[in-house]
């Protein structure tokens, strides 16, 4: 093994085209001098940064306005609040208002007002997913009913 010395630029340009956590400095000349065996990726060639993963399409977030196009609630239908258990909770309630939910004054996102109420009666976690605690009248959370939507819309577009 040998030693050499680079300068900032030269290390700086290796380290932008180094694969994070994988790649010593020498990996990544092997690879960009394609002393690996193998043919150097596309973006390499154009001097563009690898990527270590294909990036996952997400599947949109849950949208009240989507789903009331879709007839899977109506504008002002009430909400009601469930807790992790699938516990409706008494007396935490809120109307859908476009892509929010309305409750007392405020109208705030499903996750941002499902936090709030959650933590009025005790629960203390940061991290709330607002679809899956806002369930219909007939208790079905909104996570279900966009779920159902993505299903039939994913149906309707491979016929």
């Amino acid at each position: 093994m040998r030693t050499i010395e680079i300068d900032d630029e030269v290390f700086a340009y290796l380290q932008r085209k180094a694969i994070p956590y994988v790649e010593t400095p020498n990996l990544t000349l092997r690879r960009l001098f394609n002393l690996n065996g193998r043919k150097p990726p596309e973006n390499i060639l154009n001097d563009q940064p690898l990527q270590t993963k294909q990036k996952k399409r997400k599947k949109p977030k849950a949208n009240l306005s989507t789903l009331v196009k879709n007839g899977l609630l109506n504008e002002g239908q009430t909400l009601f609040l469930y807790d992790y258990h699938g516990n409706k909770i008494d007396g935490y309630e809120a109307t859908v208002s476009g892509k929010q939910l309305s409750r007392g004054g405020k109208t705030l996102s499903m996750s941002d007002l499902a936090k709030i109420c959650l933590q009025e009666i005790g629960y203390k976690s940061d991290s709330v997913r607002g679809p899956a605690h806002w369930n219909n009248s007939d208790g079905i959370s909104v996570l279900e009913l966009w779920r159902q939507y993505l299903e039939r819309s994913l149906t309707n577009d491979s016929d």
